[in-house]
């Protein structure tokens, strides 16, 4: 920076902090930054004490252009996007009638698990009966062939149908 006379500028020492602090973490001194700030005011003509002006830079047609089609394709991937999701989403009413069936269906599934259930358990029992019965017609079969001997005149007949006859 070239040698230029030095002057004193009176500012509030709250919004003097705030520059020192900008100017330390940007390696600027705080001379350079008062210039550069008064060069940017004078560029763009513009009038710190107008209440509802506010500072733009100025844009180059190539820039403005380039802003102009990166809007249209952030819309046009919007429009993209949303229309994606219609086609892929199913509807709200589907989607709530499609949860009513699979509850249905669970619901139907511990029916029938529970029936299955129950006919494994008459299943056993019945397999428990017919071995108990099994059992007991060999018991009675041997009573009667038994008896047979002390009673000749035992009937024949009744022997083919228990299936003992000889």
């Amino acid at each position: 920076m070239e040698s230029i006379p030095k002057t004193t500028i009176k500012v509030p020492k709250s919004t003097l902090e705030e520059i020192k602090g900008y100017c330390i973490k940007n390696g600027k001194q705080v001379g350079d930054w008062v210039e550069t700030a008064w060069e940017f005011i004078s560029k763009n003509d513009f009038d710190i004490y107008d209440k509802e002006a506010t500072p733009c830079l100025s844009v180059t047609e190539k820039t403005e252009k380039e802003h102009s089609q990166v809007e249209i394709l952030c819309k046009l991937m919007a429009e993209f996007i949303t229309a994606q999701k219609q086609v892929v989403l199913p509807s709200p009413e589907l989607i709530a009638h499609a949860s009513e069936e699979k509850a249905r269906a669970e619901a139907k599934i511990q029916e029938q698990e529970k029936e299955i259930q129950r006919m494994q358990e008459e299943n056993i029992r019945l397999c428990n009966e017919i071995k108990y019965l099994r059992e007991w017609k060999e018991t009675a079969g041997k009573e009667l062939i038994r008896c047979k001997g002390l009673f000749s005149s035992a009937n024949q007949e009744v022997l083919k149908e228990l299936g003992l006859h000889r």
